[in-house]
């Protein structure tokens, strides 16, 4: 029997409808969508066009070649459910479905978001790169030339710039240098032990949903909006940490995930503390109860692992981080009755 049909969570054609948005991995893009759509709602700031759609087709094309990079090399019988999805149709997406939404995605930077927007977003392309990079390949010789090449690219870009020689030489030398640096000491086989793949993900993942409100705050960003950024960098990470720990652990094992959730639990917790004695916004209010919901939400959904398999965990896991979204968007003039009835119940 062949390895895919031998493995009863391969994206077979019986795979259940409500499966297929996990392993085409379309569930990210939307959550991420819902996110940056609920924060311009209580931050009162207007989405432009080609924002939306923006980041939802960027955030697709992180996964899709965060998933084709994760099977290559990989066993069959190894591989998830999206992971064979992902193997058995490795070339039709490298080469037109990746290529389409890169193009897609280049169009909307370059002629439809504002210029402002694009520049604040590149600054992202490179930790973006490197998590790929460090995380999804395998292969040690693969990955250290890769990071050569893109330090090369990196390189070769900085020269591009009309920056002055007494800069870009002692510049060029440190990133040259670095490079030497960590390959020597092989730090890029370490990094993955000390900085875990989901926070690493969930923070990247909250940055880009707080891109437009960061971008309407240029140049006066106060404390609520790094605030927002930490906020969603929890539950963000939660979701990715008891995702992964019921799919290493067994069904009744304690697992890492509880510890993650709760910690994050205490932490919004303190927020809400924080907002009462003014130390942080009351605008902040709204954001720090629905990111609390999801957190408890989380905590429920891994007390009921034991029912559930890993596929249908993961759904529910996002659908519990969208949900909160979804709950601000609803809400009538969010920005300002919902502030002001929390702030009364504190």
């Amino acid at each position: 029997m062949p390895a895919e049909l031998a493995n009863p969570s391969s994206a077979a054609p019986g795979t259940p409808p409500w499966l297929w948005p996990h392993v085409l991995s379309l569930e990210a893009p939307a959550v991420a969508m819902l996110w940056l759509a609920a924060l311009a709602r209580i931050n009162d700031f207007r989405l432009m066009p080609g924002v939306l759609p923006g980041l939802g087709l960027a955030v697709w094309l992180i996964y899709l070649a965060d998933r084709v990079l994760d099977t290559i090399g990989v066993p069959p019988q190894q591989l998830s459910a999206r992971h064979l999805f992902y193997r058995r149709f490795r070339w039709p997406l490298v080469l037109a479905v990746i290529p389409a939404v890169a193009a897609t995605v280049a169009w909307l930077a370059l002629w439809v978001v504002p210029v402002g927007l694009l520049a604040h977003s590149l600054a992202q392309v490179l930790p973006i790169g490197l998590y790929l990079v460090l995380y999804s390949i395998t292969g040690r010789r693969t990955r250290r030339w890769l990071i050569q090449a893109g330090v090369l690219v990196l390189l070769f870009l900085l020269n591009t710039l009309p920056l002055p020689a007494t800069v870009m030489v002692p510049v060029s030398l440190l990133i040259a240098g670095a490079t030497i640096l960590v390959f020597r000491l092989n730090w890029d086989e370490q990094v993955g032990r000390f900085f875990r793949k989901e926070v690493a993900a969930g923070l990247l993942f909250a940055f880009g949903c707080t891109t437009w409100t960061r971008f309407h705050a240029l140049g006066s960003e106060g404390p609520d909006i790094w605030a927002e950024l930490v906020l969603l960098g929890l539950l963000f990470v939660s979701n990715l940490t008891v995702i992964t720990a019921r799919e290493e652990a067994p069904a009744g094992a304690p697992g890492s995930g509880p510890g993650s959730v709760r910690g994050a639990i205490a932490l919004c917790v303190g927020a809400l503390a924080a907002i009462q004695f003014a130390y942080l916004p009351a605008t902040l209010v709204p954001l720090t109860w629905a990111v609390l919901a999801g957190l408890v939400g989380l905590e429920i959904l891994w007390q009921k692992r034991r029912h559930l398999s890993p596929e249908a965990f993961r759904v529910w896991a996002d659908v519990i981080v969208a949900i909160p979204a979804a709950v601000l968007l609803l809400m009538p003039e969010a920005s300002s009755s919902a502030t002001d009835a929390a702030a009364c119940c504190l």
